[in-house]
């Protein structure tokens, strides 16, 4: 399965998972999480792997 590294919002922490699908999906279902999760708008960000995150992203999801 693939590794991505992602930021839900602007301010959270920089984190990895490993999810089945593209960095898309990864995005989407992470923006569905976000509100219920942190109490705030999501603005995700997803990278493929383990990369520098000065890169432009893979995917985002508002």
């Amino acid at each position: 399965m693939p590794r991505y590294t992602y930021q839900s919002a602007p301010g959270l922490r920089i984190k990895a998972a490993v999810y089945r699908g593209s960095a898309q999906d990864f995005a989407d279902a992470l923006a569905e999480d976000c509100r219920a999760d942190y109490g705030v708008a999501p603005n995700v960000r997803v990278w493929h792997g383990d990369g520098p995150v000065t890169e432009p992203p893979a995917a985002t999801a508002r």
